[in-house]
């Protein structure tokens, strides 16, 4: 019976170091192939955020959520890509617009985890609040 747990232990400890070689390490592409996966996640950060934006502007924000739980999937993926991926051979030269696109993820996933942290507060101050109001009364500051 031992032996059954030997081999199970034996099994588990090569995946997890198959799946450490894969995670741990960074993607290496060819140069081209390097430039289109930054293009790619740019344009998807930017859709992303484009639908955040539309969702946030308008009337009814009945699929604010869904959109905001898309577009955060869309912006954390966008910033660990920006951390591993690499060009295979030679040096570097989209670093700087790599870093800063994932400098923009980060940025942009920040921000609606903000938006979250607001609304709640905001569900919560409206909840403190007496359900009638009194009706506001005109501005006593001079007009001009």
């Amino acid at each position: 019976m031992i032996w059954l747990y030997l081999l199970l232990l034996a099994v588990a400890a090569v995946g997890l170091w198959g799946v450490y070689r894969i995670l741990g390490t960074p993607s290496r592409l060819a140069p081209t192939d390097y430039a289109v996966v930054l293009a790619d996640v740019a344009d998807s950060v930017e859709r992303a955020a484009a639908r955040l934006r539309e969702a946030l502007d308008a009337s009814p924000a009945t699929a604010l959520d869904d959109v905001a739980g898309q577009s955060r999937k869309i912006f954390q993926t966008g910033y660990y890509q920006t951390l591993r991926l690499r060009p295979a051979a030679g040096a570097d030269v989209l670093a700087a617009a790599r870093a800063e696109l994932g400098q923009a993820c980060e940025a942009y996933d920040w921000a609606s985890r903000l938006m979250d942290v607001g609304d709640n507060a905001l569900r919560q101050a409206a909840q403190a609040l007496p359900a009638e109001l009194p009706a506001p009364h005109e501005s006593t500051a001079p007009s001009r």
